[in-house]
């Protein structure tokens, strides 16, 4: 599972091609290319205010978003608790091995260094728009 996190949805926002691929439409038997926390796009929603941010993001075919249900607000917590910042804690959780999300997750990030102690698989995406 592709997970973006705020920077990647801010990437994205901002043009970055490889991410716009990524969110332009499904994969080839319908299903989200990658997946949203919701903490995540709202976190890009507080460092890129205007108008119907969220709406945009939201209406891009490729992408679902992940609810932060109680279940995800205890885990996020206790994430944050042990010393991840609140913008990157859902993204942990949502790639975190589960029932749910059994097998291989990457986190697509502009801040891979924010990671670092997780143990997770981080996927760099460089810093803009002319990404090659």
């Amino acid at each position: 599972m592709i997970i973006l996190d705020h920077t990647a949805v801010l990437a994205l926002a901002r043009g970055h091609r490889r991410l716009s691929g990524i969110a332009a439409g499904p994969d080839a038997e319908g299903r989200p290319r990658a997946y949203v926390p919701a903490l995540c796009l709202i976190a890009a929603g507080v460092e890129e205010p205007g108008p119907q941010f969220t709406a945009h993001v939201g209406a891009l075919p490729g992408l679902d978003f992940l609810p932060l249900d109680f279940p995800a607000a205890v885990a996020v917590e206790q994430i944050t608790a042990d010393g991840i910042a609140w913008q990157h804690a859902h993204a942990v959780h949502a790639a975190s091995a589960s029932p749910h999300t059994p097998g291989s997750s990457a986190i697509l990030t502009a801040t891979p260094h924010a990671y670092g102690t997780t143990g997770l698989r981080i996927v760099d995406i460089g810093a803009g728009r002319d990404d090659h």
